[in-house]
């Protein structure tokens, strides 16, 4: 039985279709990654030594701290607030945890809690004002920025706190663990941990429904400002936490570290491709942001960028990346 000439153009046609959707898919998906990939092969050929494996560690190294920040930051950005107070709250954290080592170097444990603690204390004051007083995110978390630098510098000065004991407290940014910094597998823990929280669990199903739409969410009655106060919560203990790592790398505490961390978490989150309306994004793609921006740094200072020209190429770079993911964001989406 012979086929039609009309029966082979479909069948074609067809197949064509499949294949295209089956490329906008796969583009949806991984578009940023491609995109990573791309910028990695720039660099690699501009200077073979930036595909060193040595170098590549280095890059995940430097984005761990950020990357800590941003996905813990991520469910904020996916309710449709944000937080600008992190960098004050890696200053403080760090600080508090330095300043009860100062008084007693065997108090471990109690200097981490004690850092996680002020850390969690802004986070439920950020949540509180913003989910139950209904002040907008931005001047809420604008002024704590300032207030929690504020206490910081009463509590510690402007000097350096050195932190030279316990051992087991320098590890925790200073260590390695399987020939790799430490503060890689912190990272890597918490991003599994808050994409858990976000792909399996009804609070991180609430997250989206508040970007969505928040008055929709609040008629089905889920517990809206009981979620918005916890993604607050989250973020600054995500920042306490890459507090008392940064502390514990560099061995020192100030109330002066810290400064404009959060342009980098909120650049990790927006070139990671979470739309800052809310409602949508992922914890995984605000990793891939966090490695994406590690990456850049790391390259313009390997081909001997000076400082002044890797701000502006720096700049430059995550406009076209969040050009490009939200074109073939856009793309896939036909």
């Amino acid at each position: 039985m012979q086929t039609s000439p009309t029966g082979n153009l479909n069948l074609t046609v067809q197949r064509r279709s499949n294949w295209e959707r089956l490329l906008r898919r796969l583009i949806g998906q991984y578009g940023l990654l491609i995109i990573l990939l791309l910028v990695t092969l720039a660099f690699a050929l501009a200077r073979p030594a930036f595909w060193s494996l040595n170098n590549q560690i280095n890059i995940v190294f430097a984005s761990s701290l950020i990357g800590i920040m941003a996905v813990c930051s991520t469910m904020v950005v996916l309710t449709g607030g944000i937080d600008l107070s992190v960098s004050s709250v890696v200053a403080i954290s760090g600080l508090t945890a330095a300043l009860v080592l100062e008084s007693d170097s065997t108090l471990l444990v109690p200097s981490i809690v004690a850092g996680l603690a002020v850390s969690g204390v802004v986070g439920l004051i950020n949540g509180t004002v913003i989910a139950y007083l209904g002040l907008p995110p931005i001047v809420v978390t604008l002024a704590a920025l300032t207030i929690v630098r504020g206490a910081a510098l009463l509590i510690g000065g402007s000097i350096l706190h050195l932190i030279r004991e316990p051992a087991e407290f320098l590890f925790i940014g200073g260590g390695r663990l399987l020939g790799l910094p430490f503060p890689i597998f912190i990272f890597a823990a918490i991003a599994v941990i808050m994409l858990f929280v976000q792909m399996r669990t009804r609070f991180g199903l609430t997250v989206f429904a508040i970007g969505e739409n928040e008055r929709a969410a609040i008629l089905c009655g889920l517990p809206v400002r009981r979620v918005k106060l916890l993604v607050y919560l989250i973020s600054s203990l995500g920042a306490g936490i890459a507090g008392i790592v940064l502390a514990s790398q560099v061995s020192t505490a100030s109330a002066n570290y810290g400064n404009a961390l959060e342009l980098d978490v909120i650049a990790a989150i927006v070139v990671g491709g979470t739309s800052l309306s809310g409602g949508r994004g992922s914890v995984h793609r605000s990793v891939l942001g966090a490695l994406l921006i590690a990456a850049v740094n790391n390259g313009l200072s390997i081909l001997n960028v000076s400082t002044d020209q890797q701000l502006i190429a720096k700049g430059l770079i995550i406009i076209v990346a969040i050009s490009l993911g939200n074109w073939l964001q856009k793309w896939s989406e036909r």
